[in-house]
């Protein structure tokens, strides 16, 4: 694949002094990047428009306005194709915004994450609530379906809404997945009715594609596939080969990893591959042989601890250089030859 070499834009950012920290509010100290030059949007729109690696980032959508920097779709790495955003109920206008802005000026997509167990999650609890009371009867397998469906369609009804670019199915159950099949042929139906719109799967393809006359994983722009655990080569091809099972594509790949949290301790906490070993993997041709599939770029979750590293977003902009490094110097190679 073409190497494609990625202009650093938004590298102005830089730390106040810690001195100047002498209230305890919760304040954004890191100035806004430049947004207003358009010979750098027009070299990131054309980057884009090429063949690369694509790179992906987990957001979280907020009802409140934003109050921070790495809360601002504006503010976060110019390169990055796609950004995932999950919490999207009630979203604030200026975020909608944003949507609208960064599509226009830098290229970038932005998809609605539909998220089966976030769905799933809310039940339980209300379940393990009603639990001895009077409406503990009414948490059943057939009531969860009905629950189910109406909850998915909520969440579609968001991407229309908010101006999304297309959704993100993201399904983290079972092996059993046939209590998910009201989400999936909700998602389904209205896929067929928007077919202009982007669909993307993140999670266990192999558990959905076994579901009858689902058409969600093969229609799918990406599948997304997390490293979970894995943190070296080895595991993560393993993880990627046992979800490319019969009816999940294997030529549109994309590894999933995570950044450590700032709050539990940032580099002791992270979980999984670094992006940067993520990355590595995804650009190892030996992988390509050993798993069979075709790796097509690089996702991070939990992005937004990123933005706190200095320079902003480090690890995510080294994951990006490794997946579309610049090209060799003709000149140099010339040197090189002759040496």
């Amino acid at each position: 694949m073409k190497r494609i070499f990625i202009l650093v834009l938004a590298a102005a950012a830089v730390l106040s002094s810690c001195s100047e920290w002498t209230e305890a509010e919760n304040k954004d100290y890191l100035p806004p990047m430049r947004q207003d030059d358009p010979v750098a949007q027009a070299a990131i729109r054309e980057f884009k428009a090429g063949e690369h690696m694509v790179t992906m980032m987990h957001v979280k959508g907020s009802a409140a306005e934003p109050n921070r920097q790495n809360q601002h779709l504006t503010a976060m790495p110019d390169s990055v194709d796609f950004f995932l955003m999950s919490d999207v109920d009630g979203l604030h206008p200026v975020v909608v915004a944003e949507i609208a802005r960064v599509r226009a000026t830098k290229a970038t997509r932005t998809l609605n994450v539909v998220d089966y167990t976030a769905i799933r999650n809310v039940w339980n609890a209300m379940k393990e609530a009603a639990s001895g009371t009077a409406d503990e009867g009414y948490y059943t397998d057939e009531q969860f379906a009905s629950y189910c469906r109406t909850e998915t369609e909520k969440q579609l009804a968001n991407c229309i809404a908010y101006g999304f670019d297309g959704l993100v199915v993201s399904y983290l159950g079972g092996a059993d997945s046939s209590a998910a099949v009201p989400f999936v042929e909700a998602i389904d139906e209205w896929h067929k009715a928007n077919p202009e719109k982007l669909l993307f799967f993140r999670g266990y393809p192999a558990y959905i594609a076994t579901i009858e006359n689902q058409t969600v994983v093969s229609d799918s722009d990406y599948i997304i596939i997390l490293t979970e655990k894995a943190s070296a080569s080895v595991p993560i091809s393993r993880q990627v080969r046992e979800q490319l099972t019969s009816g999940v594509p294997s030529d549109r790949v994309v590894l999933e990893a995570s950044v450590p949290s700032v709050a539990d301790g940032n580099d002791d906490a992270q979980v999984g591959a670094t992006l940067q070993v993520a990355a590595q993997w995804v650009m190892d041709p030996k992988t390509s042989s050993t798993v069979k599939c075709d790796k097509v770029g690089l996702a991070a979750s939990n992005a937004q601890d990123d933005y706190f590293n200095s320079p902003t977003y480090k690890r995510i902009r080294e994951a990006i250089a490794i997946l579309n490094p610049e090209p060799e110097n003709d000149s140099e190679n010339e040197n090189n030859d002759e040496k």
